[in-house]
């Protein structure tokens, strides 16, 4: 990372560079001036650039609905971006599908990429390259999950838009963004989440639902709260659900090299009712985002956004040693170092 204009490394929504305005190329003006031993036309300095990137995709989606799960890769990935701050520029993707002579993996194919394709004319985000790999499967081990990943680039306008994942200061109020659960989906976002996988050794269901008309109000309004100052971080909620959103901004930032930043947080969801416990806390409903802002701001956020259209609720308090969630069944707690230590070691256990 010696000298790339790194500014926001892994860890977060989006990594974001600065390309800076000396480093592009001379303008044809310039460039004949040199070549005639003139002085060069004096024009003014260009400003430096920052430039978000992100990558997306959940195979398991795509799996189980190929068209909701191409809306989703792209949907995400414009999320991260807007989480960063950055509106998007341009998309490439990487399109990963077992042998299209099979009519059921042809139809993976077709329908990913249309969903795919209506989440970058949501987002204004063109398809500018990409490639293909194909046949991808083995005798008896049939073919792997589809993926159609796809990396997304956005432009940030001012460096102080610059917005990361983790949480900042003790005191702070933390907000949600977005439906706690869509109570509309049957399963209520547990389709296909990893916890089912990862608990319950299954992939099956129906994935949560894309309404890219949300997507996009969540988006806007997300960085108009970036653009104003309001939001001191924020994070979206995808594979894992609101609980490893808001643990994971609690452990995400890196000072230094294996030093890692960590702070709690207590978070009330008592005042979510009806709803499956396992769905409100792992669900993995779409469009939500978890943010934080000075405690004085919270009431103005919070309003700023219902008046764009976006459900909004005041949900807990940054500091402490401990993520602490209160829900109607009970209340859960775990302190932030041993949720650091089961997610920072947890490759390195698995290749024991």
């Amino acid at each position: 990372m010696v000298r790339d204009g790194s500014v926001v490394c892994p860890g977060s929504d989006a990594a974001v560079i600065r390309i800076k305005g000396d480093s592009l190329p001379i303008t044809k003006a310039e460039y004949a001036a040199k070549q005639a031993g003139e002085a060069a036309p004096v024009t003014a300095p260009i400003p430096d650039k920052y430039v978000a990137f992100t990558c997306d995709c959940n195979g398991g989606y795509v799996y189980l609905d190929p068209y909701e799960g191409g809306k989703a890769a792209i949907t995400e990935a414009c999320r991260n971006l807007a989480c960063s701050g950055a509106a998007p520029l341009g998309a490439t993707d990487n399109l990963n599908f077992g042998n299209p002579h099979y009519p059921e993996i042809f139809w993976q194919l077709k329908e990913s990429v249309r969903g795919m394709a209506e989440g970058c004319r949501a987002f204004n985000a063109p398809v500018t390259g990409g490639n293909v790999s194909l046949y991808n499967q083995r005798g008896a081990l049939g073919a792997i999950d589809p993926t159609p990943t796809v990396s997304v680039v956005g432009l940030i306008e001012k460096p102080e838009h610059i917005t990361t994942s983790w949480f900042k200061d003790a005191g702070d109020t933390i907000i949600l963004l977005g439906a706690p659960v869509d109570t509309a989906d049957p399963l209520q976002g547990l389709g296909g989440s990893a916890l089912l996988q990862t608990v319950h050794g299954k992939k099956t269901g129906l994935p949560p639902r894309v309404d890219l008309a949300v997507a996009q109000t969540l988006h806007s309004t997300l960085l108009g709260l970036i653009y104003t100052g309001s939001a001191k971080s924020a994070h979206d909620c995808s594979e894992g659900g609101l609980a490893v959103c808001l643990a994971e901004s609690c452990i995400a930032q890196q000072t230094g090299r294996e030093t890692p930043r960590l702070i709690g947080a207590t978070v009330d969801l008592s005042e979510v009712k009806d709803t499956r416990l396992d769905a409100l806390l792992f669900g993995e409903t779409q469009n939500r985002v978890v943010i934080t802002c000075k405690p004085l701001d919270a009431t103005k956020v919070i309003e700023r956004a219902k008046l764009m259209g976006v459900p909004a609720a005041r949900i807990g308090t940054v500091g402490g040693d401990a993520l602490t969630v209160k829900t109607p069944s009970g209340e859960f707690t775990a302190p932030v170092a041993e949720l650091h230590d089961a997610w920072w070691n947890s490759i390195a256990r698995a290749m024991a």
